[in-house]
């Protein structure tokens, strides 16, 4: 098999991915994963279309399959399902694959090709729904710009250039986050103070980019991380529908 360029550097190791992950297609790194799961008894969960598992494990690898602990409510219906788990490093991975066969006490999934890794940052960011926005006061006046992500020490937001604008090391203050979610509700974090680290002008798009990092006190962050670790959940079973 002749591998394009593209693929070429995943078999030997990790390589960033547009969505947000890094995967490999590395026969020893997937065995090694999958190893260390096994030893460990990483908890994992089973994914598919309106279907999540509770949490079973992997107990078994072979040349061309892995035996997973057969959750108690299988359906006995999906022929693909999609395996998600934290590693060691405590990021979110998963990969995906065929059901073989179906026994009594075990599913037999087909042994995973790929495996993918949420990117690797201190605090995790995702991308936000449109209309997510965010408000603040710089200058003593306030500003309404695009939410672009978010995390629980800071955001990207973006503009059009504009003449009176936040710089890099500049502070700002009263921010207010408003996202919009899938059931029509809207939430709102506030945090009382930020610092811009990043400014740039995307050539692409013309929009001016602020990253932003928070100054924040445990109870908004504490807020802000149960939103992210719903919105990477939500990430993770991304392309389930499809399985």
């Amino acid at each position: 098999m002749v591998l394009s360029r593209e693929n070429a550097p995943a078999m030997k190791s990790w390589v960033p991915h547009p969505a947000g992950y890094e995967y490999t297609k590395s026969a020893q790194i997937i065995a090694q994963t999958i190893n260390k799961l096994i030893k460990k008894g990483t908890l994992i969960t089973v994914l598919h279309k309106d279907y999540q598992s509770g949490v079973t494990v992997v107990v078994n690898q072979e040349q061309d399959k892995i035996l997973i602990d057969k959750p108690k409510d299988w359906p006995n219906s999906h022929s693909s399902v999609r395996v998600v788990f934290r590693n060691s490093a405590k990021l979110w991975c998963h990969f995906s694959g065929k059901i073989l066969a179906v026994t009594a006490s075990h599913l037999h999934m087909q042994y995973p090709q790929e495996l993918f890794m949420l990117q690797r940052r201190a605090y995790f960011r995702v991308n936000l729904p449109e209309n997510s926005v965010a408000t603040f006061m710089y200058n003593g006046k306030k500003c309404k710009l695009i939410m672009k992500d978010l995390s629980a020490r800071g955001m990207l937001v973006c503009t059009k250039p504009e003449k009176e604008r936040p710089q890099k090391g500049h502070s700002i203050r009263d921010i207010s986050i408003t996202i919009p979610s899938e059931d029509g509700t809207t939430l709102r974090f506030r945090v009382k103070q930020g610092e811009i680290v990043r400014a740039f002008i995307n050539d692409r798009t013309r929009l001016y980019y602020l990253g932003v990092e928070f100054a924040i006190d445990t109870p908004d962050e504490e807020k802000i991380m149960k939103y992210i670790r719903q919105r990477e959940l939500a990430l993770l079973r991304k392309g389930v529908q499809n399985l």
